[in-house]
């Protein structure tokens, strides 16, 4: 029986795992990290944490991150949770049902009539809005799920990008096997619908003995009602900041630059000394900016990412300000 979204990750034992780096995510996420990765696989080699024995994602979204780091054995195990039904749908299926989503997208009609059929209902079982969700995605503009966001090529279809431009089923389905052989081996441990708080009390609750590393990318600071279908208001940018600062397990935070999430962190960005665990004192995360460079057929746009960590030891290579 396969882990669901209630069941806890059974503990297995360290293996070797061969690398094959180039799993990647079936979703085109809007503000996907794919471009974070190299920082996390030398993030992990310089603090001596490869291989890492559980990977947390509490924001999923397309879990490049982790689906990257697993493939490349650097981690054992990931869990992934998000709180969005579509998304969750999607990776509990991609995961533990994975041939049933596989007919789904063989079987996809790509077109715009389908697409507005999606739109409207995206389903009530999780096997009809797994399939709501990856479709919707591979056929939006920019991957978003957002009610704003139009088909690609427009409702005319005038473009001479249609609708089914990004819609390669061969691809997209030998992405769900491989996500679907890696729930199958154990290293997928769970796949929750859970908030960002309820994610990490279970964690720390069943997973405290584990060397694990949460990797934080919430709703974006700025546009974020515009790109996501559960957004953050201030209030919620303010919680997970006071949940973070208490966290004493090992966490990266990657965020939009802007200056009111700056001054929810500087307070204690500035702290001196370190733990002899590798981490800064309770309460005292540091700020990193990195450049990352976004794409889509129409536009390429650079923009600064805020790198938020209670890790002493940060690969500078990939950091151009502290």
């Amino acid at each position: 029986m396969h882990p669901d979204n209630n069941q806890q990750a059974s503990g297995a034992p360290r293996r070797h795992f061969s690398a094959n780096a180039e799993l990647r995510s079936p979703l085109r996420y809007p503000g996907g990290k794919r471009q974070l990765v190299p920082f996390f696989v030398d993030l992990l080699k310089l603090n001596d944490q490869s291989p890492l024995d559980l990977f947390i994602e509490p924001f999923a979204g397309g879990g490049a991150v982790s689906l990257h780091l697993l493939a490349a054995g650097l981690v054992e195990r990931a869990v992934l949770a998000d709180l969005d039904p579509l998304v969750y749908a999607f990776w509990h299926q991609a995961c533990f049902k994975t041939e049933q989503l596989v007919a789904d997208i063989a079987a996809a009609d790509v077109t715009l009539k389908e697409w507005h059929r999606l739109r409207a209902n995206p389903g009530k079982t999780i096997r009809e809005k797994a399939y709501a969700c990856l479709f919707l995605n591979r056929t939006s503009y920019s991957g978003i799920l957002q009610g704003r966001a139009g088909p690609i090529g427009g409702q005319k279809q005038q473009s001479k990008y249609k609708i089914d431009c990004r819609f390669y089923k061969d691809e997209i389905i030998h992405r769900l096997r491989q996500i679907g052989q890696l729930a199958a081996e154990g290293r997928i441990a769970a796949v929750r619908r859970t908030d960002v708080h309820t994610t990490v009390r279970w964690i720390e609750e069943n997973h405290s003995q584990s060397r694990r590393l949460y990797y934080f990318d919430p709703p974006f600071w700025e546009k974020g009602e515009r790109l996501y279908r559960k957004a953050f208001g201030r209030p919620q940018h303010e919680r997970l900041a006071k949940l973070l600062i208490n966290l004493e397990a090992p966490w990266v935070l990657s965020y939009d630059y802007h200056d009111e999430i700056i001054e929810l962190y500087r307070t204690s960005a500035s702290a001196e000394g370190q733990a002899s665990s590798g981490l800064v004192p309770a309460g005292a995360p540091r700020l990193h900016t990195t450049d990352l460079v976004y794409c889509n057929r129409h536009e390429r746009r650079g923009a600064t990412e805020l790198i938020i960590t209670n890790l002493s030891n940060v690969p500078h290579d990939y950091i151009n300000g502290t």
